[in-house]
C-alpha cells in the first residue's frame, strides 16, 4: 500500500498558504495523490490541478506549466529525493510502499548464495524497507552494504541516470541486488558498473539476472554509435524540461561537429520520441542532451546520449572509442 508523507504536505500548505496548487507524480500513484490532495484542498481552501503529462523523475519539473496555470505552489510527489525544493516553487513530497522484500529474498537465495558481499539499492518508494532487507540478508550469512546519501539521492537510492550511492560501495561488493520491479533501473546499474545485478521484484516474487538485457542494450548503443560515425547530417536535440535543459552542451556539440564537416541542426523538444525524430527526414542521426537514458529506447535512426556524442567527436578527431 502506498503512503504519502501527509505530515510534510500539511506543514508546507500551512506555511505557504497557496491559492492554486499544481500536482505532478508518477502514474502509478496518481489516484492516491488525487485522493490526498483533494482532501487537503477542501480543508485548506486552495484549487488543486493535477498534471496529466508524464513524470519521469525529479529532473522532470513542471514549473513552466505551473507558471502558465498561475499556480503558486508545485507539489512533486513520489520521486523521493534528499532535496526538499527545486526551482522557484517546486517541493518534493515522499511516497512509500510498505511491501516487504523478505519473501522475494527467500526465493532469491539459491541464485545469490555463491556470493558473500552484497550491495543493496532501490528507488524512492522502497527505501523504508531497505534496512529490513539488509538485516534479513545478514541473518543468512551475507555481508551487506548500502551506500550513504549522495544528494539528491537518499541512502541506498538510485535514479535512472544517477548511481552515486552505489559507486561508494563498489570496492566492497561482488553482486548488486536491485530491490524493486524496474528493469530500467537494474539495467542502468549493470551498465554503470558491469558487476552482476539481480532484480528482486517484491510484487511478482521474480528474481531476474539482468546481465543479458543490459548487454543487449549496450550492443545496440555501440551499433548506433558506429552508424552515427557515417552520418552526414546530425540533429542535436535540446530537452525542454527544466531539469533536462542543457543549452551549453548542445551548442558545444553543434560547433564541434560543424567544424568536423557535418551538417548539424539544433532541435528543441520536450518529449523525445521516435515519431517526432522521424519527422526530420533530412537528418541521419541524433544526439540528445536531455537524459542519458533516452538513447536506450528503440528508435529507427541512431540516437546517441550526450556522453556518446562527445565520444563521437573524439572518435572523429582520431581518438579511440
Amino acid at each position: 500500500m502506498i503512503e504519502i508523507d501527509t505530515a510534510s504536505l500539511i506543514r508546507l500548505v500551512e506555511e505557504k498558504k497557496p491559492k492554486r496548487v499544481l500536482v505532478t507524480c508518477p502514474p502509478g500513484i496518481r489516484l492516491k495523490c488525487i485522493e490526498v490532495i483533494s482532501d487537503l484542498s477542501n480543508t485548506y481552501n486552495f484549487d488543486a490541478i493535477f498534471l496529466g503529462e508524464s513524470c519521469y523523475g525529479i529532473c522532470d519539473l513542471a514549473e513552466s506549466e505551473a507558471s502558465f496555470l498561475q499556480a503558486d505552489l508545485l507539489l512533486h510527489i513520489g520521486h523521493n529525493s534528499a532535496l526538499e525544493k527545486a526551482g522557484k516553487i517546486t517541493y518534493f513530497i515522499d511516497a512509500y510502499d510498505d511491501i516487504s522484500f523478505i519473501p522475494v529474498i527467500e526465493k532469491a537465495f539459491p541464485y545469490i548464495k555463491i556470493y558473500k558481499k552484497i550491495g543493496l539499492c532501490t528507488i524512492g518508494p522502497h527505501l523504508k524497507k531497505l534496512d529490513e532487507a539488509k538485516d534479513y540478508l545478514q541473518t543468512l550469512g551475507f555481508f551487506v552494504y548500502i551506500g550513504d546519501s549522495v544528494p539528491p539521492l537518499k541512502k541506498g537510492q538510485v535514479f535512472g541516470c544517477n548511481y552515486s550511492t552505489c559507486e561508494t560501495i563498489i570496492p566492497h561488493v561482488e553482486v548488486f541486488l536491485f530491490m524493486g520491479s524496474s528493469r530500467f533501473h537494474a539495467i542502468g546499474l549493470y551498465n554503470f558498473f558491469e558487476k552482476p545485478v539481480f532484480m528482486l521484484d517484491p510484487y511478482t516474487l521474480e528474481v531476474i539476472s539482468i546481465e543479458q538485457d543490459a548487454l543487449r542494450i549496450k550492443r545496440r548503443l555501440i551499433f548506433n554509435f558506429y552508424k552515427a560515425v557515417d552520418a552526414k547530417s546530425i540533429g542535436i536535440v535540446i530537452g525542454l524540461k527544466e531539469g533536462q535543459f542543457n543549452m551549453n552542451a548542445a551548442l558545444k556539440l553543434y560547433k564541434e561537429l560543424k567544424s568536423l564537416g557535418r551538417k548539424v541542426y539544433l532541435i528543441a523538444m520536450e518529449d523525445i520520441s521516435n515519431d517526432k525524430l522521424n519527422a526530420f527526414l533530412n537528418i541521419d542521426a541524433f544526439i540528445e542532451t536531455a537524459c542519458p537514458r533516452i538513447s536506450e529506447d528503440f528508435f529507427d535512426k541512431p540516437v546517441l546520449s550526450m556522453q556518446y556524442g562527445f565520444k563521437l567527436i573524439e572518435y572523429l578527431k582520431g581518438q579511440k572509442f
